[in-house]
């Protein structure tokens, strides 16, 4: 139904906005007004909002309102354990399956995030070059979960891209590459592991430095 799609580009719109920041965490989010917004009755906003929610990337107030998701070092930490238990596996089980049409889109990607661009444009192909791999593990129900992992991540991650930092990230990409044009599922799976943890160890670093990012009252614990 017409419905249906509004919802999942109304949806798309939002997420969007709330992963590079536009909407803020504990930003407010009313049926009427975004109805007003997107030219739209409130049952597609309802229902993408509820897509949303069910993204962890928002929560509902009430039947007519919902709040984008807050950030926290807890959430960080809890997400990066969560792809560390996930995505190695998923990687070593996908290399056997990468042709090389996948291989030529993951140096794609990498070139992109080796110039100069935005950090949205460094984002998107950060996303696309991992998906590249683990995409062919033939695991639904495992790329789902990982896909809505690193939704929720990458607010932190594009965060600490606005910063200035975390570029140097990508350096990394070209040991992961590598490893998949030797057909090295082993290898390939560690590296992603290191790849994952230095990511977290950056970010936390980040927000080490910068408490107020998150919460004007927030610490780290020791």
């Amino acid at each position: 139904m017409a419905y249906e799609s509004s919802a999942a580009r109304i949806a798309a719109q939002l997420r969007a906005e709330i992963l590079h920041g536009d909407l803020a965490p504990g930003s407010k989010l009313a049926q009427v007004g975004l109805a007003e917004r997107f030219g739209v009755s409130r049952i597609p906003v309802r229902d993408a909002l509820a897509i949303l929610a069910g993204e962890g990337l928002v929560q509902p107030l009430s039947n007519a309102t919902a709040v984008v998701t807050r950030m926290s070092v807890e959430e960080l930490q809890e997400l990066y354990d969560l792809r560390l238990a996930i995505e190695p596996r998923t990687t070593e089980l996908a290399v056997p399956n990468i042709g090389r049409a996948d291989v030529l889109y993951m140096r794609k990607q990498s070139a992109i995030m080796s110039e100069p661009v935005d950090g949205r444009t460094w984002l998107a192909a950060n996303t696309e070059f991992h998906a590249a791999v683990y995409r062919r593990a033939n695991r639904p129900r495992t790329i789902e979960l990982i896909e809505q992992l690193r939704r929720l991540t990458d607010r932190y991650v594009y965060m600490h891209l606005e910063s200035g930092q975390g570029r140097h990230l990508g350096s990394e990409h070209d040991a992961i590459l590598a490893a998949v044009e030797r057909g090295d599922a082993a290898l390939t799976a560690r590296l992603t592991s290191e790849h994952l943890a230095q990511a977290h160890d950056s970010i936390l670093g980040y927000l080490d430095a910068h408490p107020s990012v998150l919460d004007p009252h927030a610490v780290l614990s020791p």
